[in-house]
């Protein structure tokens, strides 16, 4: 038997190959909405389940309103990053392999802000702030490359240049890393006042959202 196939069925094979893979984008980017939904769910249900009961040895009523508070503020840390997250997402119709990668990493240092807003509160010493400091930038970070490929793929539909895109995102980045390396700088002489600070910065971040190329096209 001949292996090897007719002309007309490697045409086929072909047309259909080029069909899933100019599909691919699109199916991609729904599985990765559903993916950062499902796993961020996962990292709050995980948090409620840390949290002691009175009735357990050695944990005192006390105790048991100091975990639901501190569940409170990683809770809210959390949902303001998926908020941004989504909204910049809103704006891709397709995805690609390097945003994925961009939003795996995300996922992962976002997984570990509930740990280490939990530290930080429990023990406010200069290691506990420094690391959330660091996952934070890092959260940061991968949240504004994301965007950056958000814009790009929405450039087409937004007034501007490609100096002036380049030029907003730049501004950007460089605020952000002069920020948060400020903080990180303080939080090694002020560990207790630089908490507070991160806590008071993801309130901002909840209540009064940078705007995103959705925005900005509305507005123009």
């Amino acid at each position: 038997m001949n292996s090897k196939l007719q002309p007309s069925t490697k045409e086929q094979v072909q047309r259909r190959l080029a069909r899933l893979q100019a599909h691919e984008p699109l199916a991609l980017k729904a599985h990765l909405d559903s993916l950062n939904d499902g796993i961020i769910a996962i990292i709050i249900t995980i948090m409620v389940l840390e949290i002691p009961l009175p009735s357990q040895a050695a944990v005192s009523y006390h105790d048991f309103l100091k975990a639901i508070f501190i569940f409170g503020v990683s809770f809210f840390v959390v949902a303001n990053f998926w908020y941004e997250l989504n909204r910049i997402l809103l704006m891709l119709k397709q995805t690609s392999k390097q945003l994925i990668i961009c939003d795996f990493i995300f996922l992962a240092v976002l997984g570990l802000l509930p740990v280490l807003t939990k530290w930080m509160m429990v023990e406010p010493s200069r290691l506990a702030v420094l690391d959330y400091g660091v996952a934070y930038l890092a959260a940061n970070l991968m949240k504004t490359v994301i965007s950056v490929f958000a814009w790009e793929q929405l450039f087409t539909e937004i007034d501007g240049s490609p100096h002036m895109f380049a030029v907003k995102m730049g501004q950007r980045l460089l605020l952000l890393l002069i920020i948060n390396v400020i903080l990180l700088i303080l939080a090694w002489f002020l560990p207790r006042w630089i908490l507070l600070a991160y806590l008071l910065m993801s309130i901002l971040d909840f209540f009064f959202p940078e705007k995103t190329a959705v925005d900005q096209r509305v507005q123009n």
